[in-house]
């Protein structure tokens, strides 16, 4: 990918016409905005006469790939929603508008949460803004807490107590099981999994774009494994989860007999739509000992370096982050907010979950790395490999070894 998208664009062909009254312009998003997105493209028609947004929906899976190839083709939308962690790739390979000044200019600019902006800076320049918010947190299911004698109001706050737990919620039989993750899903694991070893004081990476390392060979990433192992060895954590590469990540939970589930903001709305009846509350990410760590991660909105509207695009970049809109159409709807006054006046208040998410995006991180892709979410690559090396079959540090040898082959590419 980053050979494919290594040269810098010139201005070239805009991938959406215009007539001589309106400027038309093309928005790419991923699947996991589909649910307000499309409110959002409509408010913004119907109050531009002069602008018109016409939105396409990207499989999640294949957005990488789609919209490097229409980029460094030059045929790419004008503008796109971005998921955070490939911020990084996509600007160091030079098909994204630098936005720094503009960025600068606005009044809100204090407002965006840091994580957002750090993965859409490189080389200090600035080429997206916070679109929309997601972070990580570990939902529970308090019907299923009362049923093996756990008190919903004492989440576990360390390792062992999320253990404690599952083995108290699987050993009261009826199907029920106190764990699940999708063990198969490299971006799953990375938003979940991660914050476990952040929150022990352990990182998987180090450095610098330019002389980035892997340090999976700390002892935390190797202990945050065996965590994992314990639950999958002792049947606390459904069959299912080994083969889940994220399509039906929800549905264990969802059924009423999984326990814990970490998820994010996102989650929520799948799980109150799908499941209505569901009892759920939600507590941090907890490190092994205590303490917590979210990835802070959703979109960020970034122009196309190729697009012929340059100025029309920066004006549903400045519209779609104001605060009033961040308030409506995503707030509103149950997606954290990116501006930190919008999320603890309007959005944070509502609910206990909703008040968590808030302080575990504003207080959380993000992968950093321009070969984010190939590190952690390829199904093929290191990170995926390791896990099922580790967690399901045991070989914690064969595993660990090989990954690090194989991220520092990745890295030293470039």
């Amino acid at each position: 990918m980053i050979a494919l998208l290594a040269c810098t664009l010139a201005a070239g062909c805009a991938a959406g016409g215009q007539s001589s009254a309106t400027t038309t312009l093309t928005l790419w998003a991923r699947s996991d905005e589909s649910a307000f997105i499309s409110t959002v493209v409509k408010a913004f028609n119907q109050s531009h006469s002069s602008i018109h947004i016409k939105l396409t929906i990207i499989p999640v899976n294949n957005f990488v790939q789609k919209f490097g190839i229409a980029v460094a083709g030059r045929s790419g939308p004008d503008l796109a929603s971005i998921d955070v962690a490939y911020m990084p790739l996509f600007a160091e390979s030079g098909v994204l508008s630098d936005l720094t000044t503009r960025a600068h200019q606005l009044s809100y600019f204090d407002q965006f949460d840091r994580s957002h902006i750090n993965n859409s800076t490189y080389r200090g320049r600035l080429y997206g803004l916070p679109f929309s918010g997601d972070a990580s947190v570990l939902f529970y299911n308090t019907q299923l807490f009362r049923a093996a004698g756990l008190n919903p109001n004492q989440p576990p706050k360390t390792w062992a107590q999320i253990e404690v737990d599952a083995r108290r919620v699987t050993a009261s039989g009826n199907g029920r099981t106190g764990f699940y993750f999708s063990g198969d899903c490299g971006g799953c694991t990375a938003f979940t999994f991660l914050p476990y070893i952040w929150a022990s004081g352990g990182n998987i990476l180090s450095g610098t774009p330019a002389d980035q390392r892997p340090t999976l060979e700390q002892p935390r990433v190797a202990a945050a494994l065996r965590f994992y192992r314990t639950l999958w060895v002792h049947h606390l954590v459904p069959a299912a989860s080994q083969s889940d590469s994220g399509t039906t990540q929800f549905t264990p939970f969802e059924s009423g007999k999984v326990a814990m589930f970490a998820t994010g903001g996102f989650g929520v709305q799948t799980l109150q739509q799908d499941a209505p009846h569901l009892q759920m509350a939600a507590t941090p990410l907890p490190g092994e000992q205590g303490g917590s760590a979210s990835f802070a991660g959703g979109d960020a909105i970034a122009i196309a370096k190729s697009s012929h509207h340059q100025q029309a695009a920066w004006q549903f970049v400045a519209w779609v982050t104001s605060a009033a809109v961040q308030q409506r159409y995503f707030g509103n709807v149950g997606v954290i907010p990116i501006q930190r006054d919008v999320a603890f006046r309007d959005y944070a208040p509502r609910n206990r979950i909703y008040r968590l998410l808030a302080n575990a995006l504003y207080t959380g991180k993000a992968v950093y790395s321009v070969q984010e892709n190939a590190l952690i979410n390829d199904p093929t690559g290191p990170w995926v490999t390791m896990i099922d090396d580790a967690v399901f079959a045991g070989h914690i540090q064969s595993a660990i070894t090989q990954a690090q040898s194989s991220m520092s082959s990745i890295l030293s590419r470039g």
